[in-house]
This record gives structure tokens, C-alpha cells and sequence, in this order.
């Protein structure tokens, strides 16, 4: 059995193994619905549940009717947990939280998360929060990405936004075309967007940066960005903005004073101690809460 299988106790498989009434919850109807069972199945293998005292999953595998794949992929749904993508994955293969759940990047994300959670997005109505750097675009977006994944991970709506519109780093992370129209695009009134859901994380969206603008800093200030991301992340539960990092513009300040709040990332032997207090400095004369700090990885 595959990894999510030994995760998940014999008792998981149904939560009612002896009597035939099943809500659209259960294990019967979602494998209907995937097209995985018929409703002639479906009274096979509870007729054979109840015969033999069984529980569902292990009626339908002893009939032959369904695979222990089709059977993880319930689990998954029901318990809210994300399967891990297959080697042929062509998500970036760095998405710890994705691709080593049992590493110790993964647990250290979790653990923010927990703090995250414990700190600041609990109670209501916090919901959106800016990640910011002095360096390095492509570690900061990652930590971003992969603490993104650990929040849907809890069946959190969670919408992650790249800000980085000089140079946007989400999109080959997620396996998306370069050129999609996204943040940028939809501030300068050029299109409508919308987040994309990605498949491999059910409660994840991602709005890309966009075509990379000429006036980064005038449309990120600009009354349109507030209005519209102020009414977009009210659809969701948990939103994460990945901005550019501060040794090179003040974007990311910019992004951070519109959410509020902030968090540092950091990179261990390599963030200069008076960089980053020249960041905390600018943040808080903005009026920026500063959640902390953590090391990227």
C-alpha cells in the first residue's frame, strides 16, 4: 500500500460497515461520482459488506470493482489530505510540503503554520499576508509556495498571489505558461483574471503576476490593486502575497502596507543583520506588523 495508506487506520476505509444507508460523504457515492462505481456496483458490494461484515473499501477491493488507488483517493477527500504527486510530476519537485510530507522542511512549514495560525489568523478577520525578503526571488517565492501548500493542506481555502511583477517566479513551480495574464494585467484594466486552482492541491489557488509591467510600483499603489484584492480575498480563508525582494525596490514594502502585516525570510549565513533591520525599520514606520521572522528553505 502507498504512503497515504499506512497513514490512514483500517477503520477510515467506512465509517459504517454494516448498514446499507449511505450519504453522498461516503465512500459508495464519491466513487459513483468519479465514475469509478455504477449503482449496480454499488448494491454488489453492499450486499457483500453486509454478508460478510466488512467494511466498504474492503468489500469493493474483495470484489475486484475498484483499485487501492481509487480507494487513497477517497481517503484523501475525506480526510482533506493531499496525496503526493507521482515522480512524473511536473510540479517543481522542491514543493517539500508537497512531494517529502515527512521531511523535515515539510514539519518545520507545518510548524510555522501552527504559529501562523495560533498568532495571527486566528481569530477573524486576518486573512492576508505578505511575505517579504531582502534577497533572493526565487527562495522567498518557494517558501511562499511551499507554505501555501501546508495551509491547503488543512482544507483551508487558501489563495497565494505573486507580486512580483518585475520578475514573477510562481508560475514554473506550478507548471504554468509564462505568459498567462494575471495580477498585473487585471490591476491595469487590460483583462479580467481569475485565481487558478491547482489540481494537485484541491484547496490552493494561485493568481499569477502577469505580463511583466513597465510601472510595477505605480500599480501596486494604485486604488484598483486594494479594491480588487480586498474583494478577492474575501473568498478565501487564508491569502499568501510573494513579492519581490527589497534589496533591489520598495514593491514589497508597498504590497505589505496594503495587508498590514508581515513576515521575514530569511536566509541563514547569507541575510545581512543590518539589512534586514533597515527592512524592519521601513515596515514599521509604515505601520506593518511584523509577525517574525523565518529561514528560507
Amino acid at each position: 500500500m502507498n504512503d497515504l495508506a499506512q497513514r490512514m487506520t483500517a477503520n477510515a476505509l467506512h465509517s459504517d460497515p454494516l448498514h446499507p444507508t449511505i450519504n453522498t460523504n461516503q465512500m459508495g457515492p464519491m466513487l459513483v461520482a468519479m465514475g469509478k462505481l455504477s449503482p449496480k456496483n454499488l448494491t454488489q458490494i453492499l450486499a457483500t459488506q453486509k454478508k460478510l461484515g466488512i467494511r466498504f473499501g474492503e468489500a469493493a477491493l474483495s470484489l475486484g470493482l475498484v483499485s487501492e488507488d481509487d480507494i487513497n483517493t477517497i481517503l484523501a477527500e475525506q480526510f482533506s489530505y493531499t496525496q503526493t504527486p507521482t515522480v512524473s510530476s511536473k510540479l517543481d519537485h522542491r514543493l517539500s510540503a508537497l512531494f517529502q510530507p515527512d521531511g523535515r522542511q515539510a514539519e518545520a512549514l507545518r510548524n510555522l503554520r501552527s504559529e501562523l495560525m495560533l498568532r495571527y489568523f486566528n481569530p477573524k478577520p486576518h486573512s492576508s499576508l505578505t511575505l517579504v525578503s531582502a534577497e533572493d526571488a526565487e527562495g522567498s517565492a518557494l517558501t511562499a509556495a511551499n507554505l501555501a501548500i501546508s495551509f491547503a493542506q488543512l482544507g483551508l481555502r487558501t489563495l497565494l498571489i505573486d507580486t512580483n511583477l518585475r520578475a514573477p517566479q510562481l508560475n514554473p513551480m506550478f507548471n504554468l505558461p509564462e505568459n498567462l495574464p494575471g495580477l498585473s494585467d487585471w490591476v491595469a484594466n487590460r483583462t479580467s483574471v481569475a485565481p487558478i486552482n491547482i489540481d494537485a492541491v484541491r484547496s490552493l489557488w494561485l493568481l499569477p503576476a502577469g505580463t511583466r509591467a513597465p510601472n510595477p510600483q505605480e500599480l501596486l499603489s494604485g486604488k484598483h490593486y486594494q479594491e480588487r484584492l480586498d474583494a478577492l480575498t474575501q473568498r478565501f480563508d487564508i491569502t499568501l502575497l510573494s513579492t519581490a525582494p527589497m534589496d533591489s525596490n520598495r514593491d514589497a514594502q508597498i504590497v505589505a502596507a496594503q495587508s498590514g502585516a508581515a513576515l521575514l525570510l530569511v536566509r541563514q549565513h547569507q541575510t545581512k543583520t543590518q539589512s534586514l533591520a533597515a527592512i524592519c525599520q521601513r515596515l514599521r514606520e509604515l505601520g506593518v506588523r511584523l509577525l517574525g521572522s523565518a529561514l528560507l528553505g
